[in-house]
């Protein structure tokens, strides 16, 4: 036993002298400056569109009508366009929290492909500000974790899909292609 014992010492010696392997750390997000380039109008940096590619993407065919609603008061212009200009329109009310929703994304995704001429404005209800007028169009069942969906026709809600019911919601928006 005391001859065996002797010898692991030897036996780890070289284990102890090979260099040991350095925790790889995860890479630290890059500066947002470094997604900036010159202007050829101004001195002063801009943002290149390819430095927010989920902010901007396209698909592949390019015919997508989905548009992302950025702040309370654009929602504010836009749901006001809709009614004054008479325009079809689904608004798609979602939050990033919400597994339904995220489930829903790519089936209103693929819609907005095949009916080019429906604008899909996707509203996360989070957004600051939208609380009074969420409330006043009875946006409630994202409370719930449920989606919600509004067609307008003529400017008008013409019918509501809640949940995550892709039957109802491939009919709804059927129904609104063949009013137009």
């Amino acid at each position: 036993m005391a001859r065996r014992l002797c010898r692991l010492p030897r036996l780890l010696l070289p284990l102890a002298a090979a260099p040991k392997p350095q925790p790889r750390l995860p890479a630290l997000n890059p500066s947002p400056a470094a997604h900036l380039r010159p202007s050829p109008s101004s001195p002063t940096l801009t943002p290149s569109l390819s430095a927010f590619p989920r902010l901007f993407s396209s698909s592949s065919a390019g015919d997508s009508s989905m548009v992302v609603v950025g702040s309370a008061d654009s929602f504010e212009d836009i749901h006001a366009k809709v009614q004054v200009e008479k325009l079809p329109a689904v608004f798609y009310y979602t939050a990033v929290w919400c597994g339904p929703c995220r489930m829903m994304a790519p089936v209103i995704e693929k819609m907005s492909r095949q009916y080019p001429k429906i604008p899909v404005y996707k509203v996360d209800i989070d957004m600051d500000g939208l609380g009074t007028r969420l409330s006043n169009l009875k946006i409630f069942s994202i409370n719930l974790a449920q989606p919600t969906f509004h067609f307008y026709h003529k400017g008008e809600k013409s019918s509501e899909v809640v949940g995550a019911d892709v039957k109802k919601l491939e009919a709804a928006m059927e129904s609104l292609h063949k009013q137009q």
